[in-house]
C-alpha cells in the first residue's frame, strides 16, 4: 500500500500550562501543507523500515508499526519503505506523520477496521503530534497534542517553508520559555478571526518559540518579500512565509534560491494522510 503522509506548520502556538509530569500544554492551529514522504506499506513476517539514515527500530514508523500490533494483538509484521521529502528535524512533523501513515496502512492492510479513535490512541503512543495527522487540514490542537479539533480548512493559500540551521533541543527550548515573561495567547484571537476572515488571521500567526530561534536576517529577507506573515514552525527551526497565490511565493523561493537557499513551495492541503494504492 502507498500512501502520502503530509507535513504540518504551526500558524499559531502557545504554551498555556504545565503537567506535573513536565509535559507543557499548547494551544496551536495545525496546518498541513503540500510536501509528503512517500511511505510504502506491506504484510511481512516482522516489521523492518527502510529510510535512508534513518532506517531501523529507531524510526518513528517502526514504532507505529508495533504499537499497531501491540494493540490489535495481531501477531504479524510490516515492511515499511519510506522515501523522504520532508525535511528531517525540521519542526514539520516528518516523523509523525509517516507514522500516521503506517498505522493507517495496517489497518488496512490487516482488515481490523479500528475506529479514527481508536487510530489516535495507538498513534499517541508514538508520538504528541501523531493524532492530528489521521485528519490533517486545519485544526485546533490542544493539550500535548492528542486533542485536536478540526476548524473549517483553510484553502487557497501557499508556503514557502525554509529549514535554516540545526534543530535546538525541544526540552531545553521548553525550559528557556519557562524562564521568560508569558505573552499573551494568540490562537483564540487567531480563531476568531478566521470565522470572517483568513487572510486577516494569517496575518496574525505567530509562534511562542520564535524568540528562541528566529533568524533575524532571514525573517527580514522574508519579510521584504511582501508575505501575509513570516513565522516558524514547532520549536524550529523550519521558517515559514505565506502567500494567497503561487506566483508570489514563487517569486520569493527564487530571491532565496538566488541567495544560496533551498527552499520550498507548498499549497495548503486539507488531509494528513492520502492512501495512493
Amino acid at each position: 500500500m502507498v500512501l502520502k503522509a503530509y507535513a504540518k506548520i504551526n500558524l499559531t502556538l502557545d504554551i498555556v500550562g504545565k503537567r506535573e509530569d513536565g509535559y507543557h500544554l499548547i494551544d496551536s492551529v495545525f496546518q498541513t501543507v503540500g510536501v509528503y514522504d512517500d511511505v510504502v506499506t506491506e504484510k511481512a513476517e516482522r516489521i523492518t523500515v527502510e529510510c535512508g539514515d534513518l532506517s531501523g527500530e529507531e524510526n518513528i514508523a517502526f514504532k507505529a508499526a508495533k504499537e499497531f500490533f501491540n494493540f490489535t494483538g495481531i501477531r504479524g509484521g510490516a515492511k515499511i519503505k519510506i522515501g523522504k521529502k520532508i525535511p528531517v528535524c525540521a519542526g514539520m512533523g516528518g516523523g509523525s506523520c509517516d507514522a500516521a501513515a503506517v498505522i493507517i496502512a495496517l489497518n488496512e492492510i490487516y482488515k481490523t477496521g479500528l475506529s479514527v479513535g481508536e487510530l489516535k490512541k495507538i498513534g499517541l503512543n508514538c508520538g504528541a503530534d501523531v493524532p492530528f495527522f489521521f485528519g490533517g487540514g486545519t485544526a485546533r490542537v490542544g493539550g500535548i497534542g492528542e486533542n485536536v479539533e478540526p476548524v473549517p480548512d483553510i484553502t487557497g493559500f501557499w508556503a514557502l517553508l525554509l529549514k535554516e540551521g540545526k534543530k535546538k533541543s525541544t526540552a531545553d527550548m521548553y525550559k528557556k520559555l519557562d524562564s521568560m515573561p508569558q505573552k499573551k495567547a494568540v490562537t483564540p484571537d487567531f480563531l476568531k478571526a478566521l470565522e470572517t476572515d483568513c487572510k486577516t488571521a494569517l496575518k496574525m500567526s505567530e509562534n511562542a518559540f520564535s524568540p528562541l530561534v528566529s533568524d533575524d536576517n532571514l525573517t527580514k529577507f522574508l519579510k521584504a518579500q511582501n508575505p501575509l506573515c513570516v513565522s516558524v514552525s514547532g520549536s524550529g527551526p523550519t521558517h515559514f512565509a505565506l502567500f494567497d497565490n503561487f506566483e508570489a511565493a514563487n517569486k520569493a523561493a527564487k530571491a532565496l534560491e538566488n541567495a544560496g537557499k533551498e527552499p520550498i513551495v507548498a499549497p495548503f492541503v486539507s488531509c494528513g494522510v492520502k492512501i495512493i494504492e
